[in-house]
């Protein structure tokens, strides 16, 4: 089974959407917990209606990417015994019957053994997903599609702003993971996420000597933009700008895919910012740290 919802693909032409989502894409506001009195899930599902197929077919490692990223968080609600927010249950990038699956209540290994039946076909890194719940628990399930998602999307990527893209969203987590490691004092080496722009032997080499300071300047330079706080959001959050930043300089092409992949990373970002403040709200923030586009 597929990851992404099928939908009948869109007749508009490419320049035509291209044209909309430049007039659109201002529109967005990050800091806001509505756009324009539209939820960030809806501006995804409008925009994924409207691709044409030869359009579909570029982004899909991308659109897998959002898709992946909602299955892993409706996961770690569904195993906390939550029911997920709707902002992230309403996005219809996700096929409907991967939602249904994650929201059945039963026993969490019965849960994995479907989803891996119904993976494995289509994504060979979902093979083995049972004995990985049974070995590293719900955390090395998300690892699993997590890292899966990106490797297999990289390998597919034919646009060099999606593959970036993709690299980018590498480095972000495994930098997270480090500082993630740090905080809880473990012992046990990271299992970072290769195919980044940062080399992971360095990485590895931050992580046993915990080099705070070299983990900041690494970041920085990522991000393009000095690191104000080492905590976790704050981290999070200047990467993620970072990522803004490059793909708004890529999207001035106006005919450039990179129109579209602007345009849905800042309505998903829009989304991740109004969860992560529910959470915060609620003082759930566990359920969304280092969880991002991937």
């Amino acid at each position: 089974m597929k990851l992404l919802a099928p939908t009948q693909p869109a007749e508009l032409p490419t320049e035509a959407l291209l044209a909309r989502l430049r007039g659109r894409r201002g529109l967005i506001d990050l800091r806001a917990d509505q756009i324009t009195e539209t939820p960030a899930t809806d501006v995804v599902n409008w925009v994924y209606k409207r691709l044409n197929s030869r359009l579909r077919q570029q982004l899909e490692a991308f659109l897998d990417q959002l898709a992946m990223r909602n299955l892993i968080l409706a996961l770690r609600y569904t195993f906390a015994g939550e029911t997920p927010p709707a902002a992230l249950w309403n996005n219809a990038l996700l096929a409907k019957p991967l939602r249904r699956l994650v929201a059945t209540t039963g026993e969490s290994e019965t849960t994995i053994a479907r989803l891996e039946a119904a993976l494995s076909s289509n994504y060979p890194f979902a093979v083995g997903l049972s004995a990985v719940y049974q070995n590293q628990g719900p955390g090395g399930v998300e690892q699993r599609l997590a890292d899966g998602i990106l490797h297999h999307g990289l390998v597919r990527a034919g646009n060099m702003t999606l593959k970036a893209t993709l690299r980018y969203l590498i480095d972000v987590r495994n930098c997270l993971m480090i500082n993630k490691l740090w905080r809880w004092q473990t012992s046990q080496a990271p299992r970072l996420t290769t195919g980044g722009l940062l080399a992971t032997t360095s990485l590895q080499q931050i992580w046993a000597s915990h080099d705070s300071e070299r983990l900041a300047r690494l970041t920085s330079r990522l991000a393009g933009q000095a690191l104000l706080a080492t905590e976790a959001i704050a981290m999070e959050q200047s990467l993620l700008q970072g990522l803004t930043r490059f793909l708004r300089r890529a999207g001035r092409d106006p005919l450039g895919l990179a129109v579209v992949i602007e345009y849905l990373w800042l309505a998903q970002l829009a989304s991740h910012n109004q969860l992560l403040r529910q959470a915060l709200a609620l003082d759930r923030e566990e359920l969304l740290e280092e969880v991002l586009l991937s």
